[in-house]
C-alpha cells in the first residue's frame, strides 16, 4: 500500500515537473483571418468576437490572433486549419466554395440569422463544414437588406438589354462573385484581395466585386470610377474552429465560445450597415459615380445574380441537396 501510494506521488510530481496541462489551465487559442486585418470585416471580427471572448474567457480560454493572409494565404487557411496549424479561421464562405462547395449558397440567404439557427440551417452547414473541412462552425456573420456585394470598375461598361455588360472587361473574382461577372461576360481573374491596388494600376484588371464595407478600410476608393448598383446577395462570413481543437477543449471553454460567437452574430449586424455608410460616403468623396439599375432593370439585374449562383451551387451539389437548402435560406422559396 505505501509502494502504491508512493509510485503515485512520483508519478504527480514527474507530471508538474514536465509541464502536463493541469484542470485549472487556460485553454490558448490562435486565429487568423483570411482577408487583411484591416478590412472592416476582420475589424468586425476582432471587435466583436476575438476582444469580447479574450474578455469573458479569462482564466478559462484566450484566443490569439497572429493576422491576416501574410501569415496564412487565404486559398491555404482551411487546409491549415484541417492540419492543425491555426484553430480559429475567420473567413468570407465564397472562400472555402472549393472545398466546401454549399458555402456559396449562404451568400443566397434571405431570412436572417435567427431563423438561420431556428430552421435547422445553422447545424445543416455545422454538419457540411464538419464533413468537408473537419471543422465545426462557430458563427455565421450575415447581414440583411441592403448590405451585400458592390461591383466596381475603372471605365464604365455599356448597357446590354437594360443591364451592364462587361464584355472586354477583366474582373478580379472569388467564388462570391464569379458566376455573376461570367454571367455579364467578363474575363475573370483571381489575384488576393491585397494585389487588388496594383492590379488596377497594373491594367491586370478593369474592376472587381467587393462586399458593401471595406472598400474604405483597404484603400480601394480612390482607384475606381465606377460603383454599380443595386448591391447583390448577402454578406456572409463564418468563424470555423477545428474539430480536432474543439473536441479537446473543456466544457466551459465550449459555452464562452458559443455565447461569444452567438453575440457576435448579431453586433456585427450593425457594425456592417455602419461602415456601410462610411464607404460610400468615402466613394462619393473619391468621385465614385454610381450607375444605377433601378425598377425592371435592377431586378433583372439582381434575377441574373440570384440565378447565376444558384446554377453554380447546383453544379457542385446537386439538385435534392440544393433543394433542401433553398428552403431554408430562401423566404421567397
Amino acid at each position: 500500500m505505501f509502494r502504491t501510494v508512493k509510485l503515485s506521488l512520483l508519478a504527480a510530481a514527474a507530471a508538474l515537473a514536465f509541464g502536463a496541462p493541469s484542470a485549472s489551465a487556460v485553454e490558448t487559442l490562435n486565429t487568423v483571418t483570411a482577408l487583411p486585418t484591416q478590412h472592416t470585416l476582420s475589424q468586425s471580427y476582432i471587435k466583436h468576437f476575438v476582444e469580447p471572448l479574450n474578455k469573458a474567457g479569462k482564466g478559462v480560454i484566450q484566443i490569439k490572433l497572429l493576422g491576416g493572409p501574410e501569415v496564412t494565404p487565404a486559398d491555404r487557411a482551411p487546409q491549415a486549419m484541417q492540419r492543425g496549424v491555426i484553430d480559429v479561421l475567420f473567413t468570407p464562405a465564397a472562400y472555402v466554395a472549393g472545398v466546401v462547395p454549399e458555402a456559396q449558397a449562404m451568400m443566397l440567404q434571405t431570412v436572417g440569422i435567427d431563423a438561420l439557427h431556428e430552421n435547422g440551417a445553422f447545424k445543416t452547414y455545422d454538419d457540411v463544414f464538419s464533413k468537408r473541412l473537419n471543422a465545426h462552425l462557430l458563427a455565421w456573420s450575415e447581414t440583411g437588406e441592403g448590405s451585400g456585394y458592390y461591383l466596381y470598375t475603372t471605365k464604365k461598361p455599356p448597357m446590354k438589354d437594360g443591364v451592364i455588360d462587361l464584355s472586354g472587361m477583366s474582373m478580379r473574382t472569388t467564388g462570391a462573385y464569379r458566376p455573376l461577372e461570367e454571367a455579364l461576360n467578363a474575363t475573370t481573374v483571381q489575384i488576393p484581395s491585397g494585389d487588388v491596388p496594383t492590379g488596377l494600376q497594373r491594367g491586370v484588371i478593369d474592376g472587381f466585386g467587393w462586399p458593401t464595407v471595406g472598400l474604405k478600410s483597404i484603400g480601394l476608393a480612390d482607384s475606381v470610377k465606377y460603383r454599380v448598383e443595386p448591391a447583390f446577395y448577402h454578406l456572409a462570413d463564418v468563424v470555423l474552429i477545428s474539430n480536432r481543437t474543439w473536441n479537446g477543449l473543456s466544457d466551459k471553454a465550449k459555452k464562452i465560445l458559443t455565447d461569444t460567437a452567438r453575440e457576435y452574430e448579431k453586433t456585427s449586424v450593425q457594425e456592417i450597415i455602419d461602415r456601410n455608410k462610411d464607404d460610400i460616403a468615402a466613394g462619393d468623396k473619391a468621385g465614385v459615380k454610381p450607375i444605377t439599375m433601378t425598377g425592371e432593370a435592377g431586378d433583372k439585374y439582381l434575377s441574373i445574380a440570384n440565378d447565376a449562383m444558384w446554377n453554380r451551387v447546383t453544379d457542385k451539389i446537386g439538385k435534392d441537396e440544393l433543394k433542401s437548402l433553398r428552403g431554408m435560406l430562401d423566404k421567397t422559396k
